[in-house]
């Protein structure tokens, strides 16, 4: 399989067709396909022609960009123990002619296949390179294979990593690594990533050390949080492996030293991390390797080293610390109850490590933050997304839970939130909250109810930060409840949700949008905006925002905070249910309203029965006269203004006068005076009122947004319009 990123052609590379792709350049012959190779069945032999240099190279230069780093290297395989080798890369311009050679290292073989690699820059007025690999024959006739042969860019670092190519692979030298203490460096020919590491050897037993050279220690930024990270491999098993950063001032004198202990098995590649904060006045930091020898030669092998800050290889804006989210250190950040937890390597979602927990069965296992969280922002959404891995045959539901505290720890509120899904697969199920006021932290936990002894859970890259599906709502002018709905596109683009109101007592009723009522409304947007002006009055009242698949087969949910209503004394609401900002609030009158509810029957009087046959049908909606007062001349005109569209109305009532909300269609009405004297404003009105169904349709605007609220808004139409697609979207404040 070709080598990603290869310049030459998959042939060239691995010589499994044949070996048209090389020409001799100097004392060499016989160039040809071969059996046995490092990449594939197949690799390339030449022959020496005389003692000395020996060279062979592409046929073909491949095209290179000036002032861009390149890397070559391959695959050979000399004569015998003591031969030496190396690669060039030799840059041409644009007429052919050679402007300069970067050449590797000369390597001196040991026996068997070894690496030979080269790192250069490519000069100006280069535009193509060859790769020459040389050889030094001690004889006629020497037979040299080569294989797995590479030009390329310089493969990029890993994520966030400070440290330059060669010190995280060692793919071209030890040139990034210093021998401080009782330790000898060499190149390995195993490797966990491409194909050479860091070979460290113990000159005598005890601590030995490996520091990243000083060309390689590289700028941090104090009070941050940095992780370092490596994959070593021992020869001997159950012997300390201490991977550390150590901290220095801008002079290159050590602050202090953050370090891990880990045991690592013998034979395998495994990662070992530090997780630590750069302490104040650090300004420099370098990776350190700090193994425990018990006799001398015993080696550990190390590869694809990072030193990283943690932002950079967590999820976006994590306010979690990096080792309480990916477990690479440790466990420490995790509490469990009903349960074992251990550092585990077997299911990992990301990085090297996950958390594993068994249930003993003794009551329901809860896993939890050891310590509160901080830095949360009270008002704001908070996504808690723990990714959830059953054991084998674990089906069982179980529920993400946020707790929020005070500064004196103390519960303001806990959220939690169900989720199903199957064994043997990574669930991400994301729950979403707002921060209440006085919360300064917050506990996370994942509780499994019911869990069996011997059930195992994995816990891995755990996410706390801003957003999520939540639901704001507060009380609005006009007699409404402003809504503010955030994380629609928290479960997927093509989601669709319902948002619906929810009174104890009666059945959820759908919340009317700008285009009607929002049940299955496809997800066009991530924040959605409106104003209930239809919630009931003095009584607590909650919103659900539900989100859902088209086939129904996952979904989010989020009731909001209760929000009542203010309810007035002696006054109702009338609104216009379509048009909210035809609004008011209303003295009632005597008499109150005699409701009436009259029948739909049809009576029979049948020849020979004493008893009628009567025929009925439901009964119709009430029907009645409301009684009003207005006080003064603005009053009256804002009543009639809401009159004169006669419309269906919106007739809600305060809990104290033991009516029910009504839609009223308005007959009848008379305006009196209170008194004969012209000065007096006062007027009693009587309305008469029809029961009707809630009537269709969306909402036009909102009771306190009028056009000159739009004209007030910007000095210019320009800045007035600014942010707004459609004319709907000036008018109702939306965009």
């Amino acid at each position: 399989m070709p080598i990603p990123g290869n310049l030459l052609s998959a042939n060239a590379e691995s010589i499994e067709t044949d070996a048209s792709a090389w020409v001799a350049v100097v004392n060499a012959h016989s160039l040809a396909k071969t059996n046995g190779g490092t990449d594939g069945p197949s690799s390339m032999q030449w022959r020496t022609t005389a003692a000395g240099d020996t060279q062979v190279g592409l046929v073909t230069r491949v095209p290179v960009t000036a002032g861009a780093e390149y890397w070559s290297c391959a695959s050979i395989f000399p004569p015998g123990a003591g031969s030496q080798s190396r690669v060039e890369i030799r840059w041409h311009n644009a007429g052919g002619t050679l402007i300069s050679t970067t050449q590797g290292a000369l390597i001196t073989a040991t026996g068997g296949w070894h690496q030979v690699t080269a790192l250069g820059t490519a000069p100006a007025l280069a535009t193509t390179a060859n790769v020459i690999l040389r050889a030094t024959g001690t004889g006629v006739g020497q037979y040299w294979f080569t294989d797995r042969i590479f030009l390329g860019l310089t493969p990029t670092v890993q994520t966030g990593n400070l440290l330059n190519f060669n010190t995280e692979t060692m793919e071209v030298s030890t040139a990034g690594w210093f021998a401080s203490a009782n330790v000898a460096l060499g190149i390995s020919n195993s490797a966990f990533t491409w194909y050479q590491s860091l070979s460290m050897k113990a000159v005598a037993s005890g601590d030995m050390l490996t520091t990243s050279a000083l060309s390689q220690a590289p700028t941090v930024v104090a009070d941050t949080e940095y992780v370092a990270h490596t994959m070593v491999s021992p020869a001997v098993a159950a012997l300390t492996f201490r991977i550390q950063i150590h901290w220095r001032d801008a002079g290159g004198t050590d602050i202090s030293v953050s370090s891990a202990d880990w045991t690592p098995p013998s034979g395998q590649w495994t990662r070992v991390s530090v997780v630590a904060v750069a302490p104040p006045g650090a300004v420099l930091a370098r990776v350190a390797f700090a193994p425990t020898a018990t006799a001398a030669g015993q080696e550990w092998l190390v590869d694809r080293v990072v030193l990283a800050p943690t932002s950079a290889v967590s999820t976006a804006g994590n306010l979690l610390p990096y080792n309480v989210s990916s477990m690479e250190q440790d466990i420490s950040g995790w509490t469990i109850t009903a349960g074992t937890a251990t550092q585990s390597r077997t299911q990992v979602f990301n990085g090297g490590y996950s958390l594993r927990a068994e249930a003993d069965g003794t009551a329901d296992m809860q896993i939890s933050t050891t310590v509160p969280v901080a830095g949360i922002t009270p008002g704001f959404g908070h996504q808690f997304t723990p990714p959830i891995y059953r054991g084998a045959g674990v089906t069982r539901a179980y529920a993400t839970q946020l707790e929020w505290l005070s500064a004196t720890d103390e519960v303001l509120r806990t959220r939690w939130q169900i989720w199903g899904g199957v064994s043997e697969a990574w669930v991400l199920g994301s729950l979403g909250d707002l921060a209440p006021e006085g919360a300064v932290s917050v506990r996370l936990s994942v509780v499994v109810p019911g869990a069996t002894a011997g059930e195992v859970w994995y816990l891995d890259r755990v996410h706390l930060g801003l957003g999520g599906l939540t639901c704001h709502a507060v009380e609005a002018p006009g007699g409404g409840a402003a809504l503010t709905v955030r994380g629609l596109t928290t479960g997927g683009p093509t989601w669709i949700w319902s948002l619906t109101r929810v009174v104890a007592g009666e059945q959820p009723r759908p919340v009317r949008g700008w285009d009607g009522d929002l049940s299955s409304k496809p997800t066009t947007s991530d924040t959605y905006v409106i104003t209930d002006y239809e919630a009931p009055l003095g009584v607590p009242v909650s919103w659900r925002i539900w989100t859902q698949t088209p086939t129904l087969t996952a979904s989010l949910t989020y009731l909001s905070v209760e929000v009542t209503l203010d309810a007035p004394e002696l006054a109702v609401w009338l609104t216009d249910p379509g048009s909210p900002a035809r609004a008011a609030q209303v003295t009632v009158g005597t008499p109150m309203p005699a409701w009436a509810r009259s029948a739909r029957q049809n009576t029979s009087h049948v020849r020979q029965r004493a008893m009628p046959v009567v025929i009925s049908d439901v009964r119709v909606g009430r029907t009645g006269q409301l009684s009003l007062v207005t006080a003064d001349t603005s009053e009256r005109d804002a009543l009639w203004w809401i009159l004169e569209a006669g419309g269906p109305l919106l007739l809600r009532w305060p809990p104290r006068f033991g009516e029910r909300d009504m839609y009223v269609s308005v007959g009848e009405v008379s305006e009196t005076r209170v008194t004969d004297f012209a000065e007096h404003a006062d007027r009693t009105w009587t309305l008469a009122l029809t029961e009707i169904d809630r009537p269709p349709g969306g909402i036009t605007g909102s009771a306190d947004r009028t056009w000159q609220t739009v004209r007030d808004s910007g000095a210019t139409w320009a800045e007035a319009l600014a942010g707004s697609m459609t004319w709907l979207d000036v008018y109702t404040g939306g965009s």
